[in-house]
């Protein structure tokens, strides 16, 4: 027969959408994982057993801190050269930190006497 095949017996070429739509997938997951990093960054603070001295930690180890970015942790800084934390509560005295805050962030601090 002498005409066009418009049949394709090719398995390669059936093959090809599924290629295509499976890196597509994989690209799409690894570009939300890349997403996802920074928050699990900013999530990360350091462990219960090595808690922060309010009193000598760095801006960058208090925005570490659930609920404390890095405006709230120069805050922190600000306060703490007129006046030492003593307790958590007294952290209600810096501007943008409520009581609910400063509960929040007791058993992550410590609280030691400055020598």
């Amino acid at each position: 027969m002498n005409g066009l095949n418009l049949k394709n017996n090719n398995p390669q070429l059936h093959l090809e959408p599924i290629k295509t739509a499976f890196f597509a997938g994989v690209i799409l997951c690894v570009c939300f994982s890349l997403q996802m990093i920074p928050n699990l960054k900013r999530t990360s603070f350091a462990p219960l057993d090595n808690k922060l001295n309010p009193n000598t930690a760095s801006v960058y180890e208090l925005s570490q801190l659930p609920a404390i970015g890095p405006a709230r942790a120069q805050a922190i800084v600000d306060y703490r050269q007129k006046q030492i934390f003593e307790n958590a509560k007294d952290l209600e005295n810096v501007k943008g930190i409520g009581e609910k805050t400063a509960n929040k962030l007791k058993p992550l601090l410590k609280f030691d006497k400055l020598e």
